[in-house]
């Protein structure tokens, strides 16, 4: 089957335009019959150690989730560090997690990777993603409970997650998750476009963060929602292919990026403010108050 030719007839279906999705995507996918998801479950371990080392050195890297303020409750108890946010790569943190970005870098049609901390005694409310073009993929990092007090709901099914497992579902059927116990629940999500999509992965992305500025621009100005809708359009249509040119770019001149020294002299200061004599980056620094904020099981 060719799914490049399948990929640039197909429409994928978007959030922004309105209404609930009526697709055939499944709830959740069978693991089987996605490949990827067998390199993801060798390696949880190597990338785990990665992605969770950085936020405990600077916790700082760890921001609540900006696109949609009222999408946890209590406000601001769900937050994420990422790598690449649509194909928007994040070259700070992707330099500080060299084997996790080259063992995602193996995977075809990668395009989003984060660390998704829960809180204790909070959820993330139910809501569509933004598009069904995608498998997104939730894999276990340090899961303190099982269902019923730390589960994941999508549609009608209800499952829990496990360490170094892989949970892949459709991002656009209605979805919600909870963490009723006492520790903080950590996963990795991974999105990866579909084959019948791998020839519109540009402009999926395109399309997708151009959704994140609207929404992003609707929550802080209300002046915005009086106007008609043709407003929006005009708006999300430029941004979007403002994007669209602006990611190659972004992705090849590493634009945004802090410079190596800058992350050096944070590792510096972390390991002084302790009296260590090792970074906690290394985890050898096991008195480091930063180290204990998220410890590796």
């Amino acid at each position: 089957m060719n799914h490049m030719a399948d990929g640039l007839k197909a429409k994928p279906w978007y959030n922004i335009f309105g209404g609930r999705y009526s697709g055939d995507q499944p709830f959740f996918y069978d693991p089987g019959d996605l490949p990827w998801v067998k390199i993801l479950e060798e390696n949880w371990q190597i990338m785990r150690d990665e992605l969770v080392a950085l936020p405990n050195s600077q916790p700082d890297r760890l921001k609540p989730y900006f696109i949609n303020k009222s999408m946890s409750f209590p406000p601001r108890q769900w937050t994420i560090m990422g790598l690449y946010f649509w194909r928007y790569t994040t070259h700070q943190n992707c330099r500080r997690c060299p084997e996790a970005v080259r063992i995602l870098s193996t995977i075809p049609g990668m395009t989003s990777c984060s660390l998704s901390v829960l809180e204790p005694g909070s959820n993330i409310n139910p809501h569509q993603g933004d598009t069904d073009a995608i498998y997104r993929c939730h894999v276990g990092l340090s899961v303190p409970r099982g269902l019923p007090d730390c589960g994941f709901q999508v549609g009608a099914e209800i499952r829990g997650w496990e360490n170094g497992r892989a949970l892949p579902f459709c991002d656009a059927q209605t979805h919600t998750a909870w963490n009723q116990s006492p520790e903080r629940r950590l996963i990795m999500i991974i999105d990866v476009v579909r084959p019948e999509f791998m020839g519109q992965q540009n402009a999926i992305c395109a399309h997708v963060l151009a959704s994140s500025v609207i929404q992003m621009l609707y929550q802080s100005s209300p002046l915005l929602n009086r106007l008609p809708g043709i407003v929006k359009r005009t708006i999300y249509g430029v941004t979007q292919g403002a994007i669209r040119g602006y990611l190659p770019v972004q992705r090849r001149l590493k634009l945004g990026a802090r410079s190596r020294n800058f992350d050096e002299l944070s590792d510096t200061r972390i390991a002084r403010s302790c009296g260590a004599s090792r970074c906690a980056l290394c985890r050898e620094c096991r008195s480091c108050a930063r180290y204990r904020l998220m410890r590796l099981p």
